[in-house]
């Protein structure tokens, strides 16, 4: 899936992320202009972000 190919990680380690994000408030206060994206695609494009601009180590097994 292209998921593991531009992250790095497997389906189940980015449902652990997302749940870890979710638990910790990731949607934020909900004050001001509100998200145009769900979170879910917000991690998956900070993950793809992480994997191709800040070099190897990131979702490295």
């Amino acid at each position: 899936m292209w998921v593991e190919t531009f992250t790095g990680l497997r389906m189940t380690q980015l449902a652990r992320l997302l749940k870890a994000v979710r638990e910790r408030g990731g949607n934020g206060t909900m004050l001001g202009r509100p998200w145009s994206l769900p979170l879910a695609e917000r991690v998956l494009m900070v993950a793809v972000y992480h994997r191709t601009n800040l070099g190897p180590g990131f979702g490295d097994g």
